[in-house]
């Protein structure tokens, strides 16, 4: 069976099925996270793996990224512990 995104199909015990479909799903070109969604899922991604405070700086210098000098400096804060 093709893989078909932003389906959500449910059968009920009464014999029904309920189906939605979204045609372009959240965090897409046809539907983007906002700027505050899109930092509350990488910090709750990365904060396990490098902690809430690297996390934020992390989130921090990528979002100043246009600023940044040295990449390289992005190289302490992608470490894990």
């Amino acid at each position: 069976m093709p893989e078909r995104h932003g389906i959500v199909e449910i059968s009920l015990r009464d014999g029904r099925t309920l189906r939605h479909h979204t045609r372009a799903v959240r965090g897409t070109p046809g539907n983007p996270m906002t700027r505050t969604e899109a930092e509350e899922k990488c910090l709750d991604l990365m904060g396990p793996v490098l902690g809430d405070g690297r996390s934020r700086a992390l989130c921090d210098f990528v979002w100043n990224l246009e600023k940044v000098d040295d990449i390289r400096a992005i190289r302490e804060l992608v470490r894990a512990t």
